[in-house]
């Protein structure tokens, strides 16, 4: 009977009124939903980039980690064995090219530094690419870029001009435009820094408001980790590549060490999990590492302070591979336990504390327990850096930033804890090692002043000298 309604069209018939009492009540409804106060959730999804971009404004959410048991059921297996010699040669292939970087000298390792900063900075920014709507803002990738590189001129160039004011007749050697900027290096950046205010303002784009705004302060946030917390490194290394060098090797170790503890004694002292960011982290990793790298910064701390081309300061910026030699500085050199201790807390502080007799004529340098409280900071604090890397990548549910280093990842993925070890590296040496005046920037100072002041100079001087008697 249906079947002949059909094809006599009388169903159609029958339908009919009820499909057009359908429409006008769909018509109705919308009406009504028009003059209805729009809700939060609806004034978000219009401001949104989703119909620009053809992308949601929320990253997608990545997909649940594999829990790994560390040490447990499992471990020797074929794959795991070759992931750990893949990681362990090119691990050693990058410390073998910072070790050759750092015997070429002073300029290359900044050369070196500059490089890691734009490599990571790429990646950085990379994580919230969008093709779809980039295709829309002509020259936006390269605001973003000139962003970056006004940051580093303002930070490498400032140190260099400042370490270079110390020694007025090395930086006179230097040509006229390199001196000019150089010493004008605020307002260049200055101008810069206006002129891509400019230009950013007027970048944007109707209807990709948000997203350019997003990712501008996403370039912001980037320049801060990748620029500002290494602005310090020109300062690291031309104060001595002790103060490069040490720092660098307490990360590696550090990491080095918490991937082999975990592997090998992950979660068979502690079961319960370390952190939730990094399912594959452990406990016994992260407090293994600790003693072996306080262990290590004692002992390779005592060992640089051997070599001259660690411990002396360059008098300037040069190509040119050059063999330093100087007279140390007391805390390089090696000296009783009982004196350290005596300058630092009292005279009579080693008798004082039972059992320290017997260690006090134990000699070593006054750096290697500056040294230990490094290898702190890299065992407790700077896998903190990793982690927010860590937070950031669950965030955009990727893996790695990049897949530059076989069994590494990008180059975020290696360097995330040395931004803030230098950064701590430059507080602990201004803090406690480096002496508030020495005479080569007094020297240096009193050769800016015209001749008239340097015999003023002298004159007071020598008035000085005449009333301690000497």
């Amino acid at each position: 009977a249906v079947w002949a309604q059909v094809q006599s069209g009388s169903w159609r018939q029958s339908t009919g009124p009820c499909r057009a009492q359908m429409r006008d009540s769909e018509r109705k409804t919308l009406k009504a939903r028009r003059k209805m106060p729009k809700t939060s959730e609806e004034m978000t999804r219009e401001n949104s980039t989703e119909d620009d971009t053809g992308l949601d404004d929320d990253p997608p959410e990545p997909p649940k980690a594999k829990v790994s048991v560390e040490g447990g059921t499992g471990f020797f297996t074929w794959g795991r064995w070759k992931k750990m010699a893949i990681r362990a040669f090119m691990g050693t292939f990058m410390i073998g090219t910072f070790s050759g970087v750092i015997y070429l000298g002073h300029v290359y390792i900044c050369i070196l530094v500059f490089c890691l900063q734009c490599f990571i900075f790429a990646e950085l920014v990379g994580v919230r690419k969008r093709q779809a709507a980039e295709r829309r803002m002509p020259l936006f990738r390269s605001i973003q870029w000139a962003w970056f590189l006004v940051a580093a001129f303002y930070t490498w160039s400032g140190h260099a001009s400042e370490f270079l004011v110390q020694s007025p007749q090395r930086f006179h050697a230097w040509t006229t435009i390199s001196r000019f900027i150089l010493e004008n290096n605020v307002i260049i950046s200055f101008n810069s820094y206006a002129a891509l205010l400019i230009v950013s303002v007027l970048s944007l784009r109707k209807g990709l408001y948000k997203y350019q705004l997003t990712q501008y302060t996403w370039t912001v946030v980037t320049i801060c980790i990748v620029v500002f917390q290494t602005q310090a490194v020109f300062q690291l290394i031309y104060v001595g590549l002790f103060w490069f060098v040490l720092p660098s090797c307490l990360v590696i170790c550090n990491d080095i060490m918490a991937y082999y503890c975990g592997q090998f004694l992950g979660k068979k002292i502690i079961r319960r999990q370390f952190l939730e960011l990094s399912p594959n982290k452990t406990w016994e990793g992260f407090l293994g590492s600790a003693v072996f790298t306080c262990i290590f910064a004692f002992w390779f701390s005592g060992k640089l302070c051997a070599y001259e081309f660690m411990t002396c300061p360059p008098d300037d910026i040069t190509f040119v591979i050059t063999r330093l030699s100087c007279t140390p500085a007391k805390m390089y050199q090696r000296q009783q336990l009982k004196t350290m201790l005596e300058v630092v807390l009292r005279p009579g502080i080693v008798e004082a504390i039972p059992g320290m007799a017997a260690l006090a004529n134990v000699e070593l340098c006054s750096v290697q327990l500056h040294a230990i409280c490094l290898g702190l900071f890299a065992s407790f604090v700077a896998p903190f850096g990793g982690f927010l890397s860590s937070a950031i990548k669950r965030a955009y549910g990727i893996k790695d930033f990049a897949s530059l280093i076989p069994g590494h990842g990008g180059m975020m993925d290696r360097f995330d804890c040395q931004f803030v070890m230098f950064l701590c590296t430059y507080v602990h040496y201004r803090t406690f090692c480096k002496a508030p005046v020495t005479l080569e920037a007094v020297f240096s100072a009193a050769m800016l002043l015209s001749l008239d002041e340097q015999k003023e100079l002298s004159r007071r001087l020598q008035s000085r000298l005449a009333l301690t008697g000497t």
